[in-house]
């Protein structure tokens, strides 16, 4: 589950179009730019992202972390849980 705090780099993220990579233990990785927050026709909370072939919604769940793909002064890596 994602914090209040955590949620709050997400959204910088879509508000500054910051690309980033997410990340599960799996090993499963996410690149690309976030657009909004959300959640599913499931109620899963997930994230709206470009990943180059248009806009898909990405379920959080379970995912360690955010790190950002560009330098900025918001964030390097937010980790999640």
């Amino acid at each position: 589950m994602i914090t209040c705090d955590q949620s709050d780099y997400l959204e910088i993220a879509c508000l500054y179009r910051i690309p980033i990579a997410l990340n599960w233990p799996d090993g499963r990785r996410v690149e690309g730019i976030p657009l909004d927050t959300g959640y599913n026709e499931h109620r899963e909370e997930c994230l709206l992202m470009d990943l180059g072939a248009g806009p898909q919604w990405v379920v959080m769940e379970g995912a360690l972390g955010m790190t950002a793909l560009e330098e900025n002064r918001h964030f390097a890596h937010v980790g999640f849980g």
